[in-house]
């Protein structure tokens, strides 16, 4: 069973933010979306939130590190959003303001703990579109991108252990 630690401050509907790290996980993880309701997290729609361009990186991880063919990654990625019920994220004009404040936000973390916490272009996007949406929660695995969001004071919820685990026994 996996623990969560840590505190929650949650106003309003709760809204998961899942991280591509997170989206790739579950699908490597748990064999359809199905298994993942069954530990525990019930799926009413819109419950979890996927950035557009999550999709097309999961894919990519997925063939690349996963030796998954591209049909098939693509048919993983897109039965994993139809039967949870994911909402999608979208970058949309005027997005860059909050797209800035995830930029200064991470160069203040890396100021702090050091180069191995900065994120790339597509993290600062993710996050950007999370902070825009008002994301509750975030699923994520890189350490950059959860002190970044810790930072802006979005809580967040790091991969479980043994799901780390069984995502590295599955890499080619």
């Amino acid at each position: 069973m996996t623990e969560i630690k840590g505190s929650l401050i949650i106003k309003g509907a709760v809204k998961n933010g899942l991280d591509t790290s997170r989206l790739v996980n579950v699908i490597v993880c748990f064999d359809s979306p199905k298994d993942f309701k069954i530990k525990g997290f019930s799926f009413p729609p819109n419950l979890f939130y996927i950035h557009e361009i999550s999709f097309s990186e999961a894919v990519g991880i997925l063939i690349h590190k996963f030796g998954i063919s591209q049909k098939e990654a693509i048919k993983n990625v897109k039965e994993w959003r139809e039967e949870a019920g994911t909402g999608e994220i979208k970058r949309e004009e005027g997005d860059e303001s909050y797209e800035e404040i995830v930029r200064n936000t991470n160069d203040k973390v890396v100021n702090e703990k050091g180069d191995e916490y900065q994120i790339g272009d597509n993290d600062v996007i993710i996050i950007a579109g999370f902070l825009k949406e008002n994301i509750n929660i975030i699923h994520a695995r890189d350490r950059g991108f959860q002190e970044t969001c810790k930072k802006l004071n979005m809580n967040v919820i790091s991969t479980p252990e043994e799901d780390v685990k069984k995502e590295n026994s599955k890499r080619e």
